[in-house]
């Protein structure tokens, strides 16, 4: 069960990250643990991450979340539902 919850979150995040930010598909697949700065994410692209992460799983990612990559973010992101469930 877990894995696949960590499946369906990296996903949705890979979404906002291509909405929100625009950030290639392509970028994201070969990103592997790039940080998103180095992705082209600003401040303001991490602040939505940041609010759509809050609002969709009521986990709150970090502020240093330009310093992580996304497999980091959903690690964090799964971690958290895990323990709440």
């Amino acid at each position: 069960m877990t894995r696949q919850v960590g499946m369906d979150v990296r996903g949705e995040l890979n979404d906002i990250v291509v909405r929100a930010a625009g950030v290639s598909q392509a970028a994201l697949e070969t990103a592997g643990d790039q940080p998103l700065a180095d992705l082209g994410l600003d401040s303001l692209a991490a602040m939505e991450l940041q609010s759509i992460t809050q609002t969709r799983y009521g986990v709150r990612i970090p502020d240093e979340s330009l310093e992580m990559s996304l497999p980091q973010i959903a690690h964090f992101v799964t971690t958290r539902l895990a323990e709440e469930s």
